[in-house]
């Protein structure tokens, strides 16, 4: 069983059963341990692949390779199947980080430690590190999660114990390396670049170490184990490279001595530094008071020399004083000659600007005389001009109007005599037109009496029907008409009698 140090739980490589395809890449980003997972199919004619993991496919239950690449695993994305072709195994391609204790090492003075070890490691299998798929196969059905788990835990006990049993329990601590992987160094004071004027105080025998000090002890440790973490990953991959596992790294995260052990170093370290502290006070406290005399020095010699160059100064301010003064009155002697000059020099352009202004409008006044007499006498020309051509183009217009008129009038004389004959013949048309309109009115009236006799008591005889055919005391034209016409017998009149209109 492994051990999670950061959370104090354990930590174990398993594999599960997921709901679907698409719960698998959240559980493998939040489950540690997870590393296989075995997907539900739905029954569609479809199913997908996450990204991020490796897809083993089996139709009918027998491994299925993809029918385009013939490879064993399947790509990500969205694939067309039947029912009984589904995602049996989806193999996390995460980096896990496994940790777990190694307790009871014995190192080469039989002191019991334990060391923490985290090892790094992926599943083989992606073609786009030129890996081969099938070892995802080979890993599913050959090892599995808590095979590989088993071995873990075996291959680095041996491996670690085998490299305590190498070491001094003063020398383990150069074992541990940082988050990194890289292997930890070895943190020693510096000391003074020379000789101090106080490390001949005392007795030479005590003021010596014995032996090696401690911190070329803890150097040759960090050497001795530097390449510890490095040796372990090449030996772990020796022996699961070929179960399709591949350890990235190998950290030793922290080494536990027992607690008598830590004491008595602790204690060590404590003298160590205390009697360390107690020089760098001395040492500390020669040198400040060797820097206040220093400064003392100083503060009289910058004295004297400020003195000495504030009357340097004060010199050169005068001399510079002096020269500035002269500087000014030579000054203003040029600026009251430049002003002077500037007024003769500026009156002399202002006369000049006049005259030559007088000048100018002389000869504006001269050219301006001769432009207008110029151009009046341009304008009477073509005004002359103008009359003449506007006489003679209007003698010529009515020349020819006269001429078209003549000949309008003759053209309109020869034409009334080609239509005479055809407008009294459309007249006479017009004339017989207007006589069947009457006839045809004639021939429509039922109430018409015509009489084509000389007989006047046959014509009154037949007004006077006509007479009594109307409604008695009723004064109509027809009536009128007929009583004129019985006064004057002998007339030959034809008469259209209707109610109420009358037509002669």
């Amino acid at each position: 069983m492994a051990y999670d140090m950061h959370n104090n739980t354990s930590l174990r490589l398993y594999s599960t059963e997921t709901s679907s395809a698409g719960e698998t890449t959240e559980l493998f980003g939040r489950e540690k341990g997870l590393l296989v997972a075995r997907p539900a199919r739905f029954f569609r004619p479809w199913f997908s692949v996450p990204e991020g993991c490796y897809a083993l496919v089996t139709k009918f239950g027998k491994d299925y390779d993809h029918p385009a690449t013939g490879s064993p695993v399947w790509p990500a994305g969205f694939h067309f199947g039947h029912p009984w072709i589904e995602v049996s195994r989806l193999v996390s391609k995460q980096s896990v980080v496994f940790n777990m204790p190694v307790k009871g090492c014995k190192t080469q003075d039989n002191v019991t430690v334990q060391i923490n070890l985290a090892i790094v490691f992926r599943i083989m299998g992606d073609a786009k590190l030129g890996e081969d798929p099938a070892l995802v196969r080979k890993f599913v059905y050959n090892v599995g999660a808590r095979g590989l788990e088993q071995q873990l835990i075996d291959a680095c006990e041996e491996a670690t114990r085998s490299v305590a049993r190498t070491l001094m329990h003063i020398e383990v601590y150069g074992l541990r390396t940082d988050t990194s992987g890289k292997a930890s160094k070895v943190l020693t004071g510096q000391g003074p670049e020379g000789p101090s004027e106080y490390d001949n105080e005392g007795d030479a025998a005590l003021r010596s170490e014995q032996g090696p000090g401690d911190s070329e002890v803890a150097a040759g440790a960090t050497a001795k184990g530097r390449d510890v973490a490095a040796d372990m990953r090449r030996q772990l991959n020796d022996q699961f490279m070929s179960q399709s596992v591949s350890i990235t790294d190998v950290i030793i995260t922290d080494v536990k001595l027992p607690d008598e052990i830590v004491k008595q170093m602790a204690e060590k370290t404590m003298v160590i530094a205390q009697n360390a502290k107690q020089k760098m006070t001395q040492e500390c406290d020669m040198l400040t008071l060797k820097q206040d005399e220093e400064c003392q020095t100083l503060q009289q010699r910058k004295s004297e020399e400020r003195d000495k160059e504030k009357q340097q100064g004060d010199q050169k301010v005068n001399e510079v004083q002096v020269q500035l003064d002269k500087m000014r009155a030579e000054t203003k002697v040029q600026l009251a000659r430049i002003r002077q000059e500037s007024q003769v020099h500026v009156q002399t352009i202002n006369a000049d600007g006049e005259l030559e202004v007088t000048k100018l409008e002389q000869d504006k006044a001269a050219v301006l005389s001769n432009k207008k007499s110029g151009a009046n006498k341009d304008a009477q020309q073509l005004k002359a001009e103008t009359d003449l051509f506007e006489s003679q183009r209007t003698s010529e217009a009515k020349l020819e109007a006269a001429r078209n008129e003549a000949k309008a009038v003759e053209l309109m004389a020869k034409a009334e005599g080609v239509a005479a004959p055809m407008v009294e013949a459309r007249k006479q048309y017009e004339t017989k037109l207007k006589q069947m309109k009457v006839w045809s009115s004639l021939a429509k009236n039922p109430d018409l009496v015509i009489s084509g006799e000389s007989d006047v008591e046959l014509n009154t005889l037949m007004l006077s029907d006509a007479i009594l055919n109307d409604k008695a005391n009723e004064g109509t034209k027809s009536q009128v008409l007929t009583e004129m016409l019985v006064m004057q017998r002998g007339s030959k009149v034809m008469l259209n009698l209707e109610k109420n209109r009358e037509e002669l």
